[in-house]
Parts: C-alpha cells; sequence; structure tokens
C-alpha cells in the first residue's frame, strides 16, 4: 500500500483524529452503535441478500458480538483505535462467513432510481442562469449524500422515505452552512484557469453519487478539467464501488450527450482506491491509485467518512474540497455542528499545507 502523493507531510498523517484508546465514553457509544447496526440493519439485509441458514447467521452474530466486545484501550498496541478499526471487524465479521456485500440490492434499487431522475436533474441544471445552476451543484452535493445506511440518523429517514433527492434537497439547512466556502469556491473557478485533473473521492451509491457528483463531474469537465473518481475496491456498507461505479457511469452517459462525450473522450473516469471501509486511509492505497492519481491538482472528499470522520485535519500540497452532511450527532458535535449541519470546506494548497486549513467551529476538532 502507498501514501496519497498530494499529502503534505505524510509522516505525520493520521487518517482519524479521535483516539478511542483513551475516550473510554467514545468507545462505548460506538460499540454500542455497531451492536445497534448489526440486529437493526445487517442482519435483515442478510436474510433478505443471501438467505442463509440459522446457524450461520447464529456464527456470524456471535463472532461480530465479541470481536466488538473485546475492544479496550489496549486492544491496538501497533497502531491507533479509531473508526476505521471498528468497520474494519466488522467487514472480517461478515467476511469470514460469505456475507461480502450485504447491501447489493439496496444499492441497485436506488441506482435504478437515481437514474431515472438524473435527465431532469441534468435539464434544470442545464436551464439554469449560472448562478442558479452552482446553487443547484451545490445543494445537489449535499442532498445526494442523505442517502447513507451507516447512520442511524439517515436509516430512519430512508425508511420513512424522506431521503428522496427532491425532499432531501429542500430540506437541507440554509445557508449558510456550518463551514461554507461555497463563495470562495466558486471565485477560484472564476479567477484562474481549470484544474488539470480532479480526483474526486465519492461515497454512497443510488442519488448520492447519480444525482450529487455525476452533476457536478459533469460540470468540472465542461469548465475544462479532466475527472477521476475514486471509488473503493471491495464493498463497504451502500458505498459504491470502483467495480459497480463503471457500469452505472456508462449507465450515466447513455442519457446525457455531455457525459457520454466526457467518458468516451477519456475526460471522465473511474479508478479504484484499495479500499474497503467506508472511511479512507490515505497512506494505505493501492499502488495503481496513487500512480494514475499523482497528477492531481483538486482532491474532493466527499462523505463523512471520508471527509470528516478521516482528514478532516489532512494537509495536501494541491487545492482541497471537503464535502459532507453530518449524519451522526457526536461526529457533528467534534466539529461544532449538530445533525443534519452541512460541511463545504474549500482550502487552498498554500492554506493547507502551511496551517492545515483548519479553523475552530466551538467544540473541540475531530
Amino acid at each position: 500500500m502507498a501514501d496519497l502523493r498530494q499529502l503534505a507531510d505524510p509522516a505525520g498523517y493520521r487518517r482519524c483524529d479521535w483516539d478511542l484508546a483513551t475516550d473510554a465514553a467514545g468507545r462505548a457509544r460506538w460499540q454500542a452503535l455497531f451492536r445497534w447496526h448489526l440486529d437493526d440493519v445487517l442482519i435483515p439485509l442478510i436474510q433478505e441478500e443471501y438467505a442463509p441458514p440459522a446457524e450461520r447467521l447464529a456464527a456470524v452474530r456471535h463472532d461480530y458480538l465479541a470481536a466488538y466486545a473485546a475492544l479496550d484501550g489496549t486492544t491496538q498496541p501497533g497502531g491507533p483505535l479509531d473508526i476505521v478499526v471498528f468497520t474494519e471487524l466488522r467487514r472480517a465479521a461478515l467476511r469470514r462467513y460469505g456475507f461480502d456485500d450485504p447491501f447489493a440490492g439496496v444499492k441497485q434499487r436506488e441506482n435504478d432510481t437515481a437514474l431515472r431522475l438524473l435527465p431532469d436533474v441534468l435539464a434544470e441544471l442545464d436551464g439554469a442562469a449560472p448562478a442558479q445552476r452552482q446553487e443547484l451543484l451545490v445543494q445537489g452535493l449535499m442532498a445526494g449524500n442523505i442517502f447513507d445506511l451507516g447512520s442511524a440518523a439517515t436509516i430512519q429517514r430512508h425508511r420513512a422515505g424522506t431521503t428522496a433527492f427532491g425532499h432531501a434537497r429542500a430540506s437541507q439547512p440554509a445557508r449558510p452552512w456550518l463551514i461554507d466556502d461555497v463563495a470562495a469556491w466558486w471565485r477560484r473557478w472564476s479567477a484562474a484557469p481549470a484544474y488539470r485533473h480532479v480526483v474526486f473521492f465519492v461515497d454512497n451509491a443510488g442519488s448520492d453519487i447519480v444525482l450529487g457528483c455525476v452533476p457536478l463531474a459533469r460540470w468540472l469537465v465542461q469548465a475544462g478539467a479532466r475527472v477521476t473518481l475514486a471509488a473503493n475496491s471491495a464493498p463497504a456498507l451502500n458505498d459504491v464501488t470502483a467495480a459497480e461505479l463503471v457500469p452505472l457511469l456508462e449507465r450515466c452517459a447513455a442519457l446525457d450527450g455531455a457525459l457520454q462525450a466526457a467518458l468516451t473522450g477519456g475526460r471522465l473516469g473511474v479508478v479504484a482506491t484499495g479500499s474497503a471501509v467506508p472511511l479512507i486511509d490515505l497512506a494505505a492505497l493501492s499502488e495503481e491509485f496513487v500512480a494514475a492519481s499523482a497528477d492531481a491538482d483538486l482532491l474532493i472528499l466527499h462523505g463523512m467518512g471520508r471527509a470528516i470522520e478521516s482528514n478532516f485535519h489532512a494537509r495536501f500540497t494541491c487545492d482541497t474540497l471537503w464535502s459532507a452532511v453530518l449524519k451522526d450527532e457526536a461526529v457533528a458535535a467534534r466539529v461544532g455542528g449538530k445533525l443534519f449541519d452541512c460541511v463545504f470546506r474549500f482550502v487552498p494548497a498554500e492554506r493547507s499545507a502551511a496551517h492545515g486549513g483548519t479553523r475552530t467551529h466551538g467544540h473541540a476538532s475531530l
């Protein structure tokens, strides 16, 4: 595995700043959340996707719960005890029993629903005046990110039918958001040449990728950039994988001439990161991904896992955008926000490398 070339301080890089080895209350909270997620979300999806015998289901449940019960402040002497470790334990337990992707059916259904809406979303963008188009793009990025089956709050919304793209866009907090660098982001585009290569770390399947990320990627290409969508190499919750994203992007392109031209012209593509969890360790990427992203002059870290729970204070040698909806109360509190606040944080290369791009928003930061 390799470091992202754009890390300003690879030796000092920490994927997550929430040390759960020393925070007993925080550790207990995440243990409880992962236990709840097993019984309320994972087991019903496993039954739907795999229809396993009862003894196999009981065995995975036993091993899963035992793994989290064993976590304490001394569990990881060779490395950090952080949220990434929690997600790796879940993945290991599921894979051990052949349940690699319990969310496969949900992702497919959500992709199909989002694809039906994509032509209208793109038509709305194309018909809007420039200032309104800019607003729609950033609103769409946040609205799509509400589809997340790793968060208790968004799972409740999903079951209530309120994660639909139009509803999510209409009900998102009014701007200015908790961290709102939208104006600075658009000023950069009007004041300087287009970026050469944008590496866009994407998050969830469904409306997140199809209605939030793809329209922004389309705009970036039209503005003159080459765009690489960076997706997981293996399943994690309802995150889209690179293997899923390649045909999904082709389905998007079949609905839109601009996307088709970008895809066939090599201006828009997909690369697998080497990651298999909902967060991302930028010091443990695949060699192929690091090589493919080496010339990127803009990074977009999208989604709470990649942009807030991990990498919120990472420093980069190129311009960077962090975008996410805060879908966990404890994570939100650590950046001074509340549930469903939006983060749109743009840090130019000079500020990111020299100062870490950090600002204070009330509570202690991640």
